[in-house]
């Protein structure tokens, strides 16, 4: 998601701040008996109400206490109208003040839902986008990569530099047009998590792509899609795995059809290599009843990969500079230099899918002082949410302390919840903000489903509401969906088309006051909040890229708070 390769800004988009006094809100929807929470700036009054489309009022009520946040430089209340149960569209008024309408229903993220997942199909490599499926997006076929170069840094005795290999199928990574292992694992585990939690809700789903029509969901459908090309990135002959398919440096802002620069796979590394594994183990645990032996076969590799990982437990990635006549590599790093939690990731997957006690002994909880958010370099609450969600019949103990491992982090997360002006999880604006708030959003319902307590569900919540337009900035951060949404995604399908409107279902990264300086440059930007620095331009790509990591995230909590919903509360 480190693309750099764009010249200028153009000057196109609804820039932040033409209205920052109203009132923000979830601008996609509320569940009918869920949190339904209001965020007024710098309030006139100590009171709201909400309205429908006709003025008719159907709560009155009164603003917590006045907060400042220092995040975003703002004196913000919280209106509260959790009690209104009503189904409709309505706003909320306080003073001269309002707010964009919303739906209360009880399937208020169902079409989000779709939109996210849809977004996977959108940015297929080795694909025509067919308009039947893609509408005005649809595009020639791109990116066959069915004879990509070995890079001298991947060269072996059998692949030796500038062997042409199969490396076909998955998806371009972000902005670019590049596929990324690393990135791909904690992807496609999330996307799996979700499937497996809410089976039935995504066995009646579909979002009109090729695959529609046949007796598997979709979601398993475009999972495959990236799977098929990871399984390709192994070396048979040594269970090793290339880090990435790319070109030498990124491709300009072209069409996909049109960006044809010369492509390799490149160098193995010890992170892409476990990663690999945890993916085919979680996949191969899921898939074992509808398809054994091809279940078995993914095992099999995983099982290859970790003995490659064992026999190589430091090759950390770094892009290969040039010497000689071999091209340097400049696309997207993902080089991680702490590797234990990646082997704690893959043995838990690997103890999970066969029971062996030689991966048991390698799972050590104790060797990390403090779990963290899940991000595609820190992996090991993972491992934390498999272990404590298997139905597997495993050691008590060691699920009862993953477990217990969650409930530590959601707590610290929770009480960041309760305390926040803005009521949420997020406190340090990194880049793709929006992705963090919604992988501690997937902490939080994991640690719901196996303890039960309500606050950890309504903290998730609150999460959907932050990135969907309750937030300092006023946007609804994911394309196509809210009252006002980016624009001008740094992504190069949707900059080269010809399409005013960006591919829908794209979550941006979000504010992020790094890098700025970088990019658009630092007077682009109108505010300097960390929680505010965010600028719809193409350019932006510290703040308004997009990436398949982060929309993962999305898909996993639209569909998971709907079915606790269903299960819980309706």
């Amino acid at each position: 998601m480190f693309t750099l390769l764009f010249a200028g800004c153009a000057l196109k988009s609804r820039d932040i701040g033409a209205d920052l006094s109203n009132i923000r809100v979830n601008q996609v929807g509320y569940l009918s008996k869920g949190v339904k929470q209001a965020i007024i700036p710098t309030p006139e009054i100590d009171s709201f109400y909400v309205e429908d489309k006709k003025g008719k009022v159907y709560f009155e009520g009164s603003i917590l206490p006045t907060k400042y946040w220092d995040k975003s430089d703002e004196h913000v209340a919280v209106a509260d109208f959790s009690t209104l149960s009503d189904k409709g569209s309505f706003r909320v008024v306080s003073g001269t003040k309002t707010s964009p309408f919303f739906e209360i229903n009880d399937q208020p993220y169902l079409e989000l839902l779709k939109g996210a997942a849809k977004s996977y199909f959108y940015n297929r490599a080795s694909s025509t986008l067919d308009r039947k499926y893609s509408g005005d997006y649809h595009r020639s076929y791109s990116h066959p990569d069915t004879a990509v170069y070995v890079h001298a840094s991947a060269a072996s005795v059998l692949r030796p530099e500038g062997t042409k290999i199969s490396s076909s199928f998955g998806w371009y990574d972000a902005g670019d047009y590049n596929k990324y292992v690393v990135n791909s694992g904690i992807t496609l585990y999330t996307l799996l998590l979700a499937y497996e939690q809410n089976t039935a809700l995504f066995d009646t789903l579909t979002w009109n792509i090729p695959e529609s029509e046949n007796d598997q969901a979709d979601l398993m459908d475009e999972i495959m899609w990236n799977v098929k090309w990871m399984e390709q990135m192994q070396d048979p002959e040594d269970g090793g795995v290339y880090h990435k398919t790319t070109t030498v440096a990124f491709e300009a802002f072209v069409p996909a059809s049109e960006a044809t620069g010369k492509r390799y796979v490149v160098a193995k590394s010890t992170a892409a290599t476990l990663d690999f594994a945890s993916i085919m183990s979680k996949l191969s645990v899921i898939i074992r009843d509808r398809d054994p032996k091809y279940a078995q076969s993914i095992l099999d590799k995983a099982e290859l990969a970790w003995r490659w990982a064992e026999e190589h437990p430091n090759v950390t990635f770094k892009n290969p500079v040039s010497h000689s006549d071999v091209p340097a590599v400049s696309t997207g790093e993902y080089g991680d230099s702490e590797l234990r939690d990646e082997f704690f990731w893959a043995a838990s997957e690997l103890y999970l899918a066969t029971m062996k006690k030689y991966y048991e002994e390698r799972i050590e909880l104790n060797v990390f002082e403090n779990f963290r958010t899940p991000s595609w370099p820190d992996v090991e609450s993972l491992a934390l949410i498999s272990i404590a969600s298997t139905n597997q019949p495993i050691n008590d103990k060691l699920k009862k302390a993953a477990a217990d491992k969650l409930m530590s982090l959601s707590e610290k997360l929770t009480q960041q919840w309760v305390n926040a002006p803005y009521k949420i999880t997020l406190n340090d604006f990194v880049w793709g903000s929006n992705a963090v708030i919604l992988n501690q959003a997937m902490i939080l319902t994991n640690a719901y489903r196996f303890f039960g307590n309500k606050e950890f569900y309504d903290a998730a919540l609150s999460g959907l509401d932050y990135v969907l337009g309750r937030n300092a900035t006023d946007y609804c951060f994911v394309t196509g969906f809210g009252t006002l949404s980016p624009k001008n995604i740094h992504h190069r399908q949707s900059a080269s088309d010809e399409v005013a409107e960006p591919v829908p279902g794209f979550l941006v990264g979000g504010p992020n006051p790094r890098n700025v300086h970088q990019d658009c440059g630092s007077k682009r930007y109108r505010y300097k909040q960390p929680a505010r620095c965010y600028l719809d331009e193409t350019c932006s790509y510290s703040t308004n890229e997009v990436a398949i990591n982060w929309n993962a995230p999305l898909v996993y909590l639209t569909s998971t708070l709907q079915t606790i919903y269903q299960n819980d509360f309706e």
